[in-house]
């Protein structure tokens, strides 16, 4: 496996959105609530992009289609025939925050 960093700790902030092209997964890097989060930029529903969902309270809103997802859990708030929505796990090396990809 090999690290591969996505931001520095000092650029992250409450707010924060990168959406990043990785090995052809096109995933969103967001910080909310203190919590860093790593999810496929696309919604489970009919694939729009969430680079500019609503975000608050905890709660992700596509901004096409009006679905809202669990920023805890990713399941859907107000559909329940929606699949969740597809985290992926972070790493925390040194200074940078990552994924582990297989080469």
């Amino acid at each position: 496996m090999t690290y591969i960093a996505l931001a520095y700790l000092h650029e992250l902030y409450d707010g924060y959105r990168q959406p990043i092209r990785l090995a052809g997964q096109e995933l969103l890097l967001l910080q909310e609530e203190g919590r860093l989060l790593l999810l496929s930029n696309r919604c489970p529903h009919r694939q729009a992009p969430l680079t500019q969902a609503y975000i608050a309270n905890g709660v992700l809103r596509c901004s096409q289609h009006g679905i809202e997802f669990s920023l805890r859990t990713g399941r859907p708030v107000n559909d329940t025939g929606c699949a969740p929505l597809q985290f992926l796990p972070l790493i925390y090396e040194a200074n940078t925050v990552g994924v582990e990809m297989s080469p």
